[in-house]
C-alpha cells in the first residue's frame, strides 16, 4: 500500500520535482500538489493525507502558521517540513507542534526518501541545516562566468520545465548531449541533490535586468 501524499510548495519546479521523485520511489501516490499555501487546510481536510510535506518558506501563509492551521485538523497527518535553509531555532519552533520531520532540501533525493520511509515506521528525522551558500551561483552575471553559453541556454529551457528530450528537441541536440551538458552544470554548481538543483531553478533568474 503506497503512503498517501499532500505536497505544499509556492516553487513549481521543486514542487513538480519532489512529486516526480516520491513517485519513481513507487512508495508514494501523490494526492494533491498545492501551490498556494491558503488553500492547504481545506484540501488536507478532504484528501486526508497520511503524510503532508511542507516548505517553510512561502508567500500568504508560510510553513510555521500552516502547521499550526493544520495541526487542528481531526486526522492527524504525518507533517514534514522541507527547508533551503534552517537552523535549531526554527526547527525548535515547528516541534512545538509536533511535526515527525524536518529536511533539508540541500540532501540527496535518497537521503530524504529514506528519511521518510523513517517517519513512516515512527521514527522522527531532524537535519539541521548547514549555512546556505554564498549568492554567486544565484547571481545571473556570476553564472555566465561559471557556464558555457549553451549550459545557459540547457537552464533556460529546464527552467521553463521542458524536460532534457524538449530541450533536445527545442536547441537542435541530442538527448544525450543535453544530460552530458546537465551533469556538466551540476558539477560546475555542485548540487547535491535533484532537489537542490530544482529549488535553484525556481529561484535563479536567468535573464539580465
Amino acid at each position: 500500500m503506497k503512503t498517501k501524499v499532500v505536497i505544499v510548495d509556492d516553487h513549481s519546479l521543486f514542487n513538480d520535482g519532489l512529486s516526480l521523485i516520491l513517485k519513481e520511489s513507487g512508495k508514494y501516490e501523490i494526492l494533491a500538489q498545492i501551490y498556494d499555501s491558503r488553500k492547504a487546510y481545506n484540501l488536507c481536510n478532504t484528501l486526508l493525507p497520511e503524510l503532508i510535506l511542507v516548505d517553510y518558506n512561502m508567500p500568504f501563509l508560510d510553513g510555521l502558521s500552516l502547521v499550526k492551521q493544520l495541526r487542528t485538523l481531526v486526522h492527524r497527518s504525518k507533517i514534514v517540513v522541507i527547508s533551503m535553509y534552517a537552523d535549531r531555532r526554527e526547527i525548535e519552533a515547528f516541534k512545538a507542534f509536533e511535526i515527525e520531520g524536518y529536511l533539508s532540501k540541500t540532501s540527496p533525493s535518497a537521503e530524504i526518501l529514506m528519511s521518510l520511509d523513517k517517519i513512516m515506521t515512527g521514527e522522527s528525522v531532524f537535519q539541521v541545516k548547514q549555512e546556505p551558500k554564498t549568492s554567486v551561483e544565484r547571481d545571473f552575471f556570476s553564472l555566465k562566468k561559471l557556464l558555457t553559453k549553451r549550459e545557459v541556454e540547457i537552464l533556460k529551457a529546464l527552467k521553463k520545465g521542458y524536460t532534457s528530450e524538449q530541450v533536445a528537441q527545442e536547441l537542435c541536440l541530442s538527448y544525450y548531449t543535453v544530460e552530458t551538458h546537465r551533469k556538466n552544470i551540476n558539477q560546475k554548481l555542485k548540487f547535491s541533490s535533484k532537489i537542490e538543483f530544482y529549488d535553484f531553478l525556481d529561484t535563479i533568474e536567468l535573464e539580465e535586468k
